[in-house]
């Protein structure tokens, strides 16, 4: 998903997104919650705001495609996790020794001396020289992140945020300095070597206890102790997560969310994500929480054949009232029916309440929870709501030319749905 979204700084929200479309970078939505800030996209080429260029000197978004190393990184009976850093987690880490260059950029131009081939203009002892002198300042720069006693030691940042995923884990890494081969083709020894404790006992194959999650935890944890390291003296703070979440399983998705929360209060947080299921769960998880908001974005296609961004918001009664005042009242019929079906479930699941087992999700009916939930509120709602249920509700979803279409009707269910949904909510 490519999407920049960004605000001045004076009250933020953080945005859990799922979608895919693709958007210009230089395209953004002024977000201010400020009642009298514009929803006007703002041209960030024209100089004019400096928002965008301020957050991208944190380099603070990560991929999936950073974390793709995780599968490849294990050689003969080691684990590598050289690509995972360099190339991966730590591409875009700059500090005082990279002296202004990223960290992926330093090992680029090692590589490209490597490829680069001896001519009669550039002769075997200039690359030599050159070659020399681009690892000499990367291994410099490198070096320093696996000193226990530098301040920029990585495991220094990460292990705090390792701990919060509660695996119980205590790693240790080394670095064996980058060099080239006798002739100068290709390049030896880069590798990063992980020493690993488990409850205390050091196991001896690393290589067959860090499955996907762990290692995703790990590298995880190092880039976000490396973004907390180095805290940019400016307001627009911004954490990009776009669907990394795919290498974890849910025991290590819950973690992440509340390490976000406690570790980073002072960054606006953007997760996207194209797994819907998880959408849903994280949305349900982060419901009610402070300054948070769920998005859904979907690709609309125009008249001049290009995607523009359609964004809705999940609101199926702000969806139903909007169809309503379309005049397209099965689509509202339809959209307030789903907000009747969430609100129970979401009602059942906070309360506890006692549901007869079923094997399979879909063989559960609207019935199965309305029936756990009508006692607990007003009988006037109680009996608006089987009212409406059986004239309006059920009928407008289903294809039927005989049946009449009551609009008047149909607005009192939506206005009985919106309160139930306020006298359970009042009740959690």
């Amino acid at each position: 998903m490519g999407w920049g979204e960004v605000r001045t700084p004076t009250k933020t929200s953080n945005y859990l997104c799922w979608g895919s479309l693709s958007l210009p970078t230089s395209y953004t939505r002024n977000l201010n919650d400020d009642p009298g800030a514009s929803d006007e996209p703002v041209d960030t080429d024209s100089g004019k705001d400096t928002s965008i260029r301020d957050a991208n000197k944190l380099k603070s978004f990560l991929t999936y495609k950073h974390l793709l190393e995780i599968h490849h990184i294990q050689k003969g009976q080691q684990i590598d996790l050289f690509n995972l850093l360099v190339n991966g987690v730590l591409k875009h880490f700059r500090y005082t020794l990279t002296h202004g260059k990223e960290l992926g950029e330093l090992w680029q131009t090692v590589e490209t001396l490597i490829a680069k081939t001896t001519d009669i203009s550039y002769n075997l002892p200039q690359k030599k020289k050159d070659i020399n002198a681009a690892l000499l300042i990367f291994n410099e720069t490198f070096s320093e992140l696996f000193k226990t006693d530098s301040p920029e030691y990585i495991l220094k940042h990460a292990n705090p945020i390792l701990d919060q995923f509660n695996h119980n884990l205590q790693i240790k890494l080394t670095y064996r300095q980058a060099k080239p081969n006798s002739d100068y083709q290709a390049i030896e020894n880069n590798n990063v070597h992980i020493d690993l404790t488990y409850a205390g006992k050091k196991i001896a194959e690393p290589h067959l206890f860090l499955n996907e999650a762990r290692l995703s935890a790990i590298a995880i944890s190092i880039y976000l102790g490396m973004i907390k390291r180095h805290i940019q003296g400016i307001p627009c703070k911004i954490l990009f997560l776009d669907d990394i979440f795919i290498g974890l399983d849910i025991a290590n998705r819950l973690p992440l969310l509340n390490i976000l929360k406690s570790e980073f209060p002072d960054y606006q947080i953007f997760i996207t994500t194209y797994d819907k299921p998880w959408y849903e769960y994280a949305k349900s998880y982060l419901e009610g929480a402070e300054n948070w908001k769920t998005l859904e974005f979907y690709a609309q296609e125009t008249d001049g054949g290009y995607e523009i961004p359609l964004i809705n918001d999940g609101d199926f009664l702000k969806k139903a009232e909007e169809y309503y005042k379309d005049c397209d009242y099965k689509a509202a019929a339809v959209y307030t029916r789903s907000a009747f079906e969430k609100t129970l479930r979401k009602y059942c699941e906070n309360k506890k309440k006692k549901i007869t087992f079923k094997s399979k999700l879909k063989d559960y009916t609207t019935q199965d929870f309305w029936s756990a939930v009508c006692a607990d509120i007003t009988p006037f709602t109680k009996s608006e709501i089987e009212q409406y249920r059986d004239l309006v509700l059920n009928p407008f979803s289903h294809y039927n030319t005989e049946k009449h279409e009551f609009k008047t009707e149909l607005k009192d269910a939506i206005d009985a749905v919106t309160r139930l949904k306020k006298e359970l909510t009042e009740l959690t």
